[in-house]
């Protein structure tokens, strides 16, 4: 099957795939939307993709130092990418799951004397290192890595201070030293509001926080999440503002649980992304998609939380905005695999495989900004590769209890190969507290 990726030149790759059954380039403008290369293999050089086609098209890049590295008739991906979590956290909610499984809902939780939401993992999560939070966090990461993410997103907003927003970012850093794994910092101080300062917090947060972690380099995006009950849209509107003075884009929680206007707050902001979204009308949709503002959803989050009104996929896709799906980890929604996702997303969301796909790699990649490098097999991007033990990419969202990812390449480096039951020693460093 002739296919329209070329080899650059002629010189010898680091590394070479072959053996595919499918290779799935997720690439944009795809005849069959996935861009299926049918007996596909990936030359690599340098971390990059030099070259896709198959055998015979890449045969000529093998050299003397050359790794053949077998996809045993497998099928590739590019590595997925996860554009919504909250990793770095102490802790987790399962008292509240389950209360929240015998019926009790937040007045019921309040009226019991019963800490729930953001405000229940403050505790843990306040005052804590960045080497502590790291070694918390890091078995996830490390479990989102096998199963094939990897670039992950990763929010502040437990502690509710300035020094635990910095340190949780540090934390990420750590972590992405440790793994190979891209991981990309988003400052969400705007998370729910402390009580013992709660009128000075945004000043806190636009004066002292923002500039710092600008300075510091530790994030990339600011989220806000805009509820009646958490934060206006005023005072989110002030927040972005500020980050957005920093360089930091903007992200948003909105419209979850209520529709408040979020969307076109986002809009007026150049958002790169909406999160969660349950409650976005059509109007809304309307108007991301006519400014480029992704709208990522998290099918299994819905699911742990028994939301009232879970996304209906369909409908984001049919609108024309770009979807995207992540797996919202947090202390409340222990979700680490995006092929779960994936299927969640086809059985719950009305999404199609095809769709699920590309909301977990190009289209998630434009939610992080980073379409450019990361998100589909295409020459001349970055060489973050799944290897999945299935012969057809369909089969992923199917068998989304099992973790099909049999060896994950990022930048070009092998760091999980379960066929010889090898982690790399940079995905099994331990961070040491």
């Amino acid at each position: 099957m002739p296919t329209d990726h070329k080899p650059t030149d002629h010189m010898p790759a680091d590394l070479v795939i072959r053996g595919a059954t499918q290779l799935v380039t997720c690439r944009e403008g795809a005849s069959d939307r996935v861009g299926i290369v049918a007996s596909g293999c990936i030359a690599v050089r340098d971390g990059i993709i030099t070259a896709v086609g198959q055998w015979n098209d890449l045969a000529q890049h093998v050299g003397p130092a050359t790794s053949l590295l077998e996809a045993q008739g497998g099928t590739i991906t590019p590595g997925l990418i996860d554009c919504h979590t909250h990793l770095i956290f102490e802790g987790d909610r399962s008292d509240e799951y389950y209360h929240r499984t015998r019926g009790l809902d937040d007045a019921d939780l309040t009226a019991a004397g019963i800490v729930w939401g953001v405000p229940a993992s403050r505790a843990a999560n306040r005052g804590r290192t960045a080497r502590e939070l790291a070694a918390a966090s890091l078995p996830r990461a490390l479990d989102m890595l096998s199963a094939g993410t990897t670039t992950i997103e990763t929010k502040s907003g437990y502690g509710l201070d300035f020094e635990s927003d910095i340190a949780s970012l540090e934390a990420a850093h750590l972590i992405a030293d440790a793994t190979g794994l891209d991981i990309v910092g988003t400052y969400l101080g705007a998370h729910t509001r402390p009580a013992e300062h709660a009128d000075r917090y945004i000043d806190e947060m636009v004066d002292k926080t923002i500039p710092a972690i600008a300075d510091m380099g530790l994030a990339e995006f600011c989220d806000v999440y805009v509820d009646p009950h958490v934060f206006t849209l005023a005072e989110c509107q002030r927040v972005l503002s500020a980050a957005a003075d920093h360089k930091l884009t903007a992200k948003l929680h909105t419209d979850a649980r209520t529709n408040i206007g979020g969307a076109r707050l986002a809009a007026e902001m150049q958002a790169a992304s909406v999160d969660h979204g349950n409650m976005l009308t059509d109007d809304d949709l309307r108007i991301l998609a006519d400014v480029g503002t992704v709208v990522a959803f998290f099918p299994g989050f819905d699911f742990a939380v028994a939301h009232p009104h879970p996304v209906d996929g369909r409908r984001l896709v049919h609108s024309g905005a770009t979807v995207a799906l992540a797996t919202d980890l947090c202390p409340v929604c222990w979700h680490l695999s995006q092929q779960m996702s994936m299927g969640f997303a086809c059985r719950l969301s009305g999404l199609t495989p095809e769709e699920a796909l590309l909301g977990v790699t190009i289209n998630a990649a434009k939610a992080l900004r980073r379409e450019h490098a990361i998100g589909s097999i295409v020459v001349g991007k970055q060489a973050d590769l799944v290897i999945f033990d299935v012969p057809d990419y369909r089969q992923l969202p199917f068998r989304f209890g099992v973790r099909s990812a049999r060896t994950v390449v990022k930048k070009g480096r092998i760091l999980i190969d379960k066929s010889l039951h090898r982690i790399s020693d940079a995905g099994a460093c331990l961070i040491s507290t």
